[in-house]
């Protein structure tokens, strides 16, 4: 194989490997979106709830937004990714309270 042969080669895989990496970061933060969108909603349903059902909506809660900051930190390429983990991070922090603070026994 002639080096010019094998420098298509290798630039029409990492193409590939960029496409697919970018359609498998757009379905993880379509998922993500739709689980954080799902978590608010029974956290926000939960409000008045008795303290283990509120707990266990903190819970899920955190894990959701868990996923989107893991998702945000590996597909993330805009200018903002640092103020955009830091946005995450603080809203994590946050819930973390929370949750802490609604499933104290």
């Amino acid at each position: 194989m002639t080096r010019a042969k094998l420098l298509c080669l290798l630039t029409a895989l990492s193409i590939g490997w960029t496409a697919a990496a970018a359609a498998a970061c757009r379905d993880d933060l379509v998922k993500a979106d739709q689980d954080f969108s799902k978590s608010r909603s029974a956290l926000q349903a939960a409000a008045s709830a008795a303290p283990p059902v509120k707990c266990a909506a903190y819970r899920r809660h955190v894990v959701s937004l868990t996923q989107v900051s893991k998702v945000f930190a590996r597909c993330d390429t805009g200018g903002d990714k640092a103020k955009n983990a830091t946005q995450t991070n603080s809203a994590l922090a946050d819930f973390k309270r929370q949750m802490n603070e609604a499933c104290k026994k």
